[in-house]
């Protein structure tokens, strides 16, 4: 055997190797490939389980002049696959109303149905808090569910709720309270207990509401069915909630 035929030997002996080496590459990384889709089309596509998710997010809303209209964060945000809605654990929302007045709103759990802010529907340990210009408690409002419209500034519920201000607790079936036009309206069943230092006073009546300007209340004697309106959007935005296990 002559020198170059060794050589040929030796060049096709190598080029074996080398086109092993990537044949079991391109094997293997096809492989993982496959396996990631196979994963992904098993796992990610349940949409009772979130497949995005951020820990201690922060969300800033600007308006049309750069000027922060509303903040929200919370312990965890959840995206669903095939589906456009959001959740979100712990939130809690400051809407500005003016450069010294404000809206602060907690919850244990929030649902966005479309993930675009618009309306978002509270539930558990439900708190609405106006803080006014001297930075103190203006008015309360607790119930167990309501539906936040933070660029219209309106939040309503179909639920009990009770109103806590300086000098009154106020308790009632539905609450729909707008703060641009600067109202908290309770639909029905409505009780009001006031105080001083010297006397107390209870009212009743099927609606009363409460002025934010001039902080009083009043009796509405006309009926409404703003309370079934509430109730028809409630089951509307629930439709979009996740199936628990």
């Amino acid at each position: 055997m002559n020198l170059n035929n060794i050589l040929l030997i030796k060049i096709l002996k190598k080029n074996i190797v080398l086109v092993s080496v990537i044949l079991i590459f391109l094997a293997w990384a096809n492989y993982i490939l496959s396996d990631a889709l196979d994963y992904n089309s098993i796992h990610n596509h349940d949409e009772k389980k979130s497949n995005h998710f951020l820990n201690d997010f922060y969300i800033e809303q600007t308006d049309s002049h750069g000027k922060i209209s509303w903040v929200l964060k919370g312990e965890r945000l959840e995206k669903f696959p095939n589906n456009a809605r959001s959740e979100i654990i712990e939130p809690r929302m400051k809407i500005l109303s003016t450069e010294t007045e404000s809206w602060r709103i907690r919850a244990s759990h929030a649902l966005d149905p479309d993930s675009l802010f618009n309306s978002i529907y509270l539930t558990k340990h439900v708190v609405f808090n106006k803080i006014g210009i001297d930075s103190n408690n203006e008015i309360i409002i607790t119930t167990t569910d309501a539906i936040l419209y933070p660029s219209d500034e309106i939040i309503e519920t179909d639920a009990f709720a009770t109103i806590i201000t300086p000098n009154s607790t106020t308790t009632g079936d539905g609450v729909i309270a707008d703060i641009k036009n600067g109202y908290v309206k309770i639909l029905s069943n409505a009780k009001r207990l006031s105080y001083t230092d010297s006397r107390s006073e209870q009212l009743e009546g099927d609606q009363m509401v409460y002025n934010l300007e001039k902080k009083t209340w009043a009796v509405i004697k006309k009926p409404n069915d703003d309370k079934m309106q509430i109730q028809n959007r409630v089951k509307t935005i629930l439709k979009t909630k996740r199936i628990t296990n």
